[in-house]
């Protein structure tokens, strides 16, 4: 099977999946299945970025504790799911922010020349992988259209800054993290996802949903393409840090949930706050 072939039905399951999970709801004709069918794909996905956290950090020779790493992610995400809280476990969710104390309680017990790095290390999957698409699930359950729209834009800015990089780019942005990147790529980019997220981002709006200004959506276009042009730099400055290519290989031509999420781990935590802030402004 060429690469081509096998990168295009790699990508093709994606697309799938993530259709599959944020219009589960419409798809079965139940909101409740379709929470559900959300938390369950992305639960695999966040676990799956874990372990490539883990595993890159544990091949460059970083010491993490791994039980720890692994329970304090799957712990989080099935307590703070929307529709696990809706059923409760709102009751033990103020034992989340009391998991970080207990890996440096943990260390006392370890023989670890630097604890404090390990402490970071173990903390990391949760901070970069499980919060971000914790976020995420706040925002699909208000909105599935913004959710959706934050995978177009995203595709759109990487898109348009790969073929208006390819035609005019001269300027390197940032050669130490990513050699590829160029000014003028980022700027074609930014601008494209912003008139996308204009024109487009409307029509995946409902007339319940907490965006619907042009001015609200074209404020969305310009997070995802700056936050998620900084979050291709960041995965790019972890894979060098830990010697890798790419951050696994489940996604044949693609690379790892990583190298497929970047973009979305780092622009989902700022589209949340402006989601948040937003509502609650619409509350007062």
């Amino acid at each position: 099977m060429s690469k081509f072939l096998t990168r295009t039905m790699s990508g093709a399951v994606y697309v799938l999946l993530i259709l599959l999970a944020i219009y589960g709801g419409k798809m079965t004709g139940n909101n409740n299945a379709g929470s559900i069918i959300f938390s369950v794909i992305f639960f695999v996905i966040a676990m799956i970025g874990c372990y490539e956290v883990v595993h890159n950090l544990t091949l460059s020779g970083k010491v993490v504790n791994n039980a720890m790493a692994y329970a304090i992610a799957a712990t989080t995400l099935l307590i703070l799911f929307p529709f696990n809280m809706g059923l409760g476990l709102s009751l033990i969710a103020p034992i989340v922010p009391l998991f970080p104390f207990l890996v440096m309680i943990a260390q006392l017990w370890r023989q670890d020349e630097k604890p404090f790095a390990t402490i970071g290390y173990t903390l990391l999957p949760t901070m970069w992988v499980v919060m971000p698409i914790l976020f995420l699930s706040y925002i699909h359950n208000d909105s599935p259209g913004l959710a959706m729209m934050i995978f177009i834009l995203i595709w759109v800015n990487d898109s348009f800054a790969y073929m208006t990089g390819m035609l005019l780019g001269k300027h390197k942005m940032w050669e130490r993290h990513s050699p590829g990147k160029t000014w003028e790529g980022t700027v074609g980019g930014f601008v494209f996802c912003i008139l996308t997220a204009i024109f487009i981002g409307p029509l995946f709006s409902s007339a319940e949903d907490t965006i619907q200004s042009s001015l609200g959506w074209a404020v969305i276009g310009i997070i995802c393409s700056v936050f998620g042009t900084l979050g291709d730099l960041v995965e790019s400055m972890f894979k060098r840090s830990c010697g890798v290519k790419d951050s696994g290989n489940i996604m044949p031509g693609h690379g790892g949930v990583l190298d497929r999420f970047d973009s979305i781990l780092m622009t989902t935590p700022f589209i949340f706050v402006l989601w948040f802030s937003v509502r609650l402004l619409l509350s007062l």
